[in-house]
């Protein structure tokens, strides 16, 4: 449910309540001053990541150091969507109302070919299950999962 307020004919607010479908949409990702890059960049079907100005290391999740060097001199950077399959698991238990007609579905982690070891965790598509295999090429492909949401999901190079 959302609610808000909205004024009445006498001019009191009063607290008006909308339903919203959980199952309509997965759960919505937050974007705040530190991730904007990110999902802006996705919305535009790139994936960028930060990179440190010191020591050139990607830093993925995103944060305000490098973990490598210590260095606050961070700046958004893309990369090419390319990498290896590092890890994956069916996912068999429905988590959310949003995946209750998804299930079985596949999750992953990837890592990127710019820099082994900086890994991003994402679904999996275009593949079935049997044909997975780690260190397998993979490469992003975006999918509009609602009109508002725009998320990176890999498949097979």
């Amino acid at each position: 449910m959302s609610s808000g307020c909205t004024p009445t004919a006498k001019g009191v607010w009063s607290q008006t309540v909308s339903p919203f479908d959980a199952s309509q949409s997965p759960p919505v990702p937050e974007s705040n001053e530190l991730t904007k890059f990110y999902w802006d960049a996705v919305r535009e079907h790139r994936l960028e990541l930060l990179r440190c100005s010191g020591c050139g290391h990607y830093v993925h999740y995103p944060r305000r150091i490098c973990d490598r060097c210590l260095s606050m001199d961070l700046a958004p950077g893309e990369v090419s969507g390319r990498g290896t399959l590092y890890s994956y698991s069916v996912i068999m238990h429905v988590s959310h109302p949003y995946f209750a007609d998804k299930i079985p579905y596949v999750i992953g982690v990837i890592d990127l070919e710019e820099e082994p070891g900086v890994r991003i965790p994402t679904g999996i598509v275009d593949c079935a299950e049997d044909q997975l295999r780690c260190g397998m090429p993979m490469e992003v492909v975006f999918k509009e999962v609602t009109p508002t949401l725009t998320l990176p999901f890999f498949r097979p190079a």
